[in-house]
């Protein structure tokens, strides 16, 4: 496929359609990959996907399982009748969200002093 680097140090490329293009701009032959953010790259070179932050897992699971924070406290509360599974749900996503309120509460203490 046919390049031209755009960024030497993350060795991102432009990518080009045809030889007659490719020369007028200066690009060259190259292995290349695409990146997951689809950015194109020296192959060898494309970032690897971040992995998600607590943050945003928590916001997955709430969105896959319809578990928001208010749903969790109903679900978890003695005498629900919920299943054994959603139970289990809740508690993992709890697990995940409760770190994340702690930073949150200091935050916000350390704000109002």
């Amino acid at each position: 496929m046919f390049a031209k680097i755009v960024n030497q140090q993350t060795k991102e490329v432009q990518v080009v359609q045809g030889a007659k293009l490719a020369q007028i701009l200066g690009a060259v032959e190259m292995d290349v990959e695409q990146a997951y953010n689809g950015a194109w790259y020296v192959k060898g070179y494309a970032p690897s996907k971040p992995e998600p932050t607590t943050e945003q897992k928590v916001q997955a699971l709430e969105n896959e399982t319809g578990l928001t924070r208010a749903v969790r406290e109903l679900v978890l509360a003695d005498g629900s009748g919920a299943s054994d599974y959603v139970r289990a749900k809740a508690q993992e996503i709890e697990a995940l969200a409760n770190p994340l309120r702690s930073v949150a509460n200091e935050i916000q203490k350390g704000e109002a002093e």
